[in-house]
């Protein structure tokens, strides 16, 4: 009986409809079993004993029974045939999947809702009509090979295609597909061992040879939108890719020629490096970088020879260390504010500070600091300068100039013997006539003694006046220390004119003074100076010695206060001026116009001027005199 059903379902009968069928066929064989007993029964009845005729009339209330039986379960198989067929058409109807039964000629034979929503016509529309004019023309060559195939070799097929519906947009459809075929052979049916019957092919209840087509067809429109859509970002993503990956492998080469350069840069800062760092413990100039709060970071060799310290006893430390107690208390107590208010004014300037080595002693040092920041941070370093020899150098020039100088004054007083005996006999000669005048005054009886108080008053101012000059030509004169103070340059102008006077009167020279009233202060050596200013009288009487006597001698004394704090000084004179040839020595030593010079003068007043941080120079035009000036800072404390 399995292998019937089997049959069955191969042939695409339905179970059920086969099970009914065959109880059926049983039926009517016992109907005729029955028919022919009953014949056979009342041919052979008025022969049979009554035993015969009792167990025949058994037999036949036992088919009686079997057939009631099989009545019932015909009629109760006939009902869940009927509710399986029901359940049948509406899975069939309502699915989503659009179903379609075809004949061998493509003819439409059966058709659910979801292919009429597909195809957009109702089912009395479709029935019939061929299903191959709803596919696109361009398809249609694959729909037809796709049939034949069907019919051919009797298996499922899946076709995709695209459907062709009056004006509405293309459908793409996947389709899926199977023949079904009558049986060519019986179906044989075992009721019992002697007896057979055969069933032919069953398609939808008819017996026929024929084929029908089942399609299920899906709507794949958005699918093939979707992959479409996936398609062209694929499209567009490997686009992308490409570009990226040819970007990458271009900023990778790109990169390794980076590399590359960054590998020789590398060995150059480190050359480099190696370099600084050579120079840098080469230098003669201490180098200190410090932080911000005034730790020392790093030194170099030459801090080692200027101050005594390796460098490890100076990492860490404060660089007040270095500094001698005068100089940190110079600075204050607040190391940090003073780093940050008073060390940026003095970035770039060169400035002596004092320092103080391991064992106590004072150097003296140039120092002068940079400032730079890494991440940030806000370093210093400061390059000092161990001038211990140039101070040395520099006091055996003062004192060589100071030698030089005090011989000078003593040239000077001799070229201007005459003139100061002059100044000096005058006092004293007018001391002696009041002195005679006392003793006359003294002789009388009843002398005036007002009188001779006036008389004795005078010889008083008369000795002072006598004791001021010697008291000048011996300070003029003096072998002593430069000691600067803070005076007015008019009044050092006025006392050097005065030791000159005798000279202006004898060689009848008019001296005129145009000095600027209330000028500021100057701080100087004013012995030096007033050596600077008789120098350059003494060179401009020189000057006029040879004028003809017709001619005006004059010699004009300027004083004005220039900008940036600076005063000038000026000595004019109306003689024949400085020769072209002799312009370009005048300042140097040993170089003289005069039969009986030495050429030192305007040397020395130039080193002077120098010296006081201040220049000298001179203008001449031919035939219209000479200019000697100098300029001087204002107040300026020279180191």
């Amino acid at each position: 009986m399995a292998n019937q059903s089997s049959k069955k379902r191969d042939a695409g009968i339905p179970e059920n409809e086969a099970d009914l069928l065959l109880k059926k066929h049983l039926l009517d064989d016992i109907r005729k079993r029955a028919e022919a007993m009953q014949r056979k029964s009342g041919a052979e009845l008025s022969v049979m004993s009554s035993t015969e005729i009792e167990k025949l009339v058994y037999e036949f209330q036992v088919h009686q029974i079997e057939l009631e039986l099989q009545n019932e379960e015909l009629k109760r198989t006939h009902d869940e045939l009927s509710a399986s067929r029901d359940d049948f058409a509406r899975l069939y109807d309502f699915s989503p999947v659009a179903y379609l039964r075809l004949d061998k000629e493509d003819i439409i034979k059966k058709t659910n809702i979801a292919a009429t929503q597909l195809l957009g016509c109702s089912k009395e529309m479709l029935i019939n009509k061929k299903f191959g004019k709803f596919i696109h023309p361009s398809d249609q060559d694959d729909y037809y090979f796709f049939i034949h195939d069907l019919l051919m070799q009797k298996n499922t097929q899946i076709l995709s295609a695209k459907l062709m519906i009056d004006s509405r947009p293309l459908k793409h459809f996947e389709c899926q597909g199977f023949a079904l075929l009558g049986c060519s052979r019986p179906l044989c049916i075992h009721s019992d061992p002697h007896t057979y019957v055969e069933l032919r092919g069953v398609v939808n209840g008819n017996f026929q040879d024929d084929f029908q087509i089942c399609l299920a067809i899906q709507d794949v429109t958005e699918y093939k939108r979707t992959q479409e859509t996936i398609s062209c970002l694929n499209e567009k993503l490997e686009k992308k890719v490409f570009e990226q990956t040819s970007a990458l492998i271009e900023s990778n080469l790109d990169l390794t020629g980076k590399i590359e350069e960054l590998k020789v840069s590398r060995q150059q800062l480190r050359e480099r490096e190696a370099r600084l760092n050579a120079i840098f413990n080469a230098s003669i100039e201490g180098i200190i970088t410090i932080d911000s709060s005034g730790i020392i970071l790093t030194t170099n060799k030459a801090v080692e020879k200027i101050f005594g310290y390796r460098e490890e006893e100076l990492i860490g430390c404060s660089y007040n260390e270095l500094l001698s107690p005068l100089q940190r208390k110079k600075q204050g107590d607040d190391l940090n504010s003073y780093l940050q208010a008073k060390v940026p004014n003095l970035i770039g300037l060169v400035r002596e500070v004092d320092g103080m080595r391991k064992d106590g002693s004072i150097v003296p040092l140039d120092i002068s600091i940079v400032e730079f920041s890494i991440d940030g941070a806000n370093y210093f370093t400061g390059i000092v300068r161990d001038v211990s020899l140039r101070k040395q150098q520099e006091q055996k020039e003062k004192e060589h100039l100071e030698e030089l100088a005090y011989v000078s004054r003593l040239c000077l007083i001799g070229e201007m013997g005459s003139g100061i005996a002059h100044e000096v006999n005058q006092p004293l000669t007018a001391i002696a006539n009041y002195a005679q005048a006392c003793l006359r005054f003294i002789g009388v009886e009843n002398p005036d003694m007002d009188q001779l108080g006036e008389i004795l008053f005078k010889i008083h101012q008369q000795a002072l006046k006598a004791g001021q000059i010697i008291h000048r030509m011996k300070d003029f004169v003096s072998h002593r220390k430069i000691y600067r103070v803070d005076i007015d340059i008019n009044t050092l102008i006025e006392d050097a004119a005065g030791l000159c006077t005798n000279d202006f009167k004898r060689n009848n020279i008019k001296l005129e003074l145009d000095l600027t009233k209330n000028i500021p202060e100057v701080s100087l050596d004013e012995v030096q100076i007033e050596q600077v200013l008789i120098n350059l009288f003494r060179n401009s009487i020189d000057a006029l010695k040879a004028m003809p006597l017709k001619v005006q001698r004059k010699i004009l004394i300027q004083s004005r206060l220039k900008s940036h704090n600076q005063i000038e000084v000026k000595i004019n004179d109306n003689g024949a001026g400085i020769d072209e040839a002799h312009k370009d020595k005048i300042l140097t030593p040993f170089f003289t116009t005069k039969p009986s010079g030495m050429g030192m003068g305007l040397s020395i007043s130039r080193s002077i001027i120098e010296a006081h941080n201040g220049t000298l120079n001179f203008t001449c035009k031919p035939d219209e005199g000479t200019t000697f000036y100098f300029i001087l800072p204002v107040k300026r404390a020279i180191k």
